[in-house]
């Protein structure tokens, strides 16, 4: 962002306030994209907290013709009717706001999903962390291909969290499906529909549209309490103490100071303090070696296998 000062993006986000983005891009002479690293790192100077989104979105099914329903292959040129974004859903971490938008009835009879791509668009390139069931495999690409066809370039750059994967990579769950997860762990669940709903949206059926939005919100909470009972066990979690620049020693899963030591952490030739945080119940360790060094020149390395 170069030499630019917080008082002149104070300037830039006020006007922003006061007269909408179209006018203060005029205004101030700078493109969107410029004002969205405004507006994240006035937030960043604010907060000195990373910007934590769960994310649940809902597609229409593709329209084909086939000649079964067992172990068909469909090619592209059997394709009536592409898939297209309904609805979705997204909420910061412990924000009690729930964001979320629906195709209106003349938009899903159009297949126009142009408005909401750009409004979950804005919250991707906000966000400093993505979280999704599924996200990788499903809502990730599915969003990426509606930005790409919108004509969105790419959001901002973020790092993501698959409770789906770090279901499958710890646990042995009867099934990792997060309605499952929702019922075993947190005794809550998704809201039950049914294929029908999907076909009434497609309609533009108004009362089925708003029904989906319902059920896409009720997703992302339960996402959300999954994520959290989960995150202790997330090894590769992004580093929260990144984001927070904080000088007291904090721990990497979820940024809290309050971590006890909880003894060591071995490699093949070194050894570290572990610690526990008592806020999470992640496991982190130091970056400085615990390993006296007199006993240095004595460790040795195993062979390659």
């Amino acid at each position: 962002m170069g030499q630019v000062s917080i008082a002149h993006i104070e300037k830039v986000l006020y006007y922003l306030n006061e007269n909408g983005e179209t006018e203060t891009l005029r205004e101030f002479g700078i493109n969107a994209e410029t004002l969205r690293r405004y507006e994240r790192k006035m937030r960043f100077w604010e907060t000195k907290q990373p910007k934590v989104l769960l994310i649940d979105i809902e597609t229409t099914p593709l329209q084909v013709h086939c000649w079964g329903t067992w172990k068909q292959r469909i090619g592209h040129e059997q394709v009536i009717n592409d898939w297209f974004m309904l609805s979705y859903s997204a909420k910061w971490l412990f924000d009690s706001n729930i964001y979320g938008s629906v195709l209106t009835p003349k938009e899903a009879l159009a297949k126009d999903d142009a408005r909401i791509a750009r409004e979950l668009w804005r919250l991707f390139d906000q966000a400093d962390v993505i979280i999704g069931h599924n996200i990788l495999g499903f809502d990730l690409p599915k969003a990426q291909t509606r930005f790409l066809m919108n004509k969105l370039a790419p959001p901002s750059p973020f790092r993501v969290i698959d409770t789906l994967k770090v279901a499958q990579q710890n646990f042995r769950f009867a099934s990792n499906k997060l309605d499952y997860i929702g019922q075993l762990l947190l005794n809550d669940k998704k809201i039950h529909t049914e294929y029908q709903l999907w076909l009434r949206c497609l309609d533009g059926d108004a009362t089925s549209l708003e029904e989906m939005l319902t059920y896409n919100k009720k997703d992302v909470l339960l996402l959300e309490e999954a994520y959290v009972f989960l995150r202790p066990y997330i090894k590769n979690h992004p580093n929260m103490g990144i984001y927070q620049e904080s000088i007291e020693p904090t721990c990497p899963t979820c940024g809290s100071t309050d971590i006890d030591e909880c003894g060591h952490y071995t490699t093949s030739v070194n050894r570290y303090l572990a610690f526990r945080c008592k806020s999470c119940g992640a496991i982190c360790r130091s970056r400085a070696l615990d390993t006296p060094l007199k006993c240095k020149a004595g460790i040795m390395m195993p062979t390659a296998r």
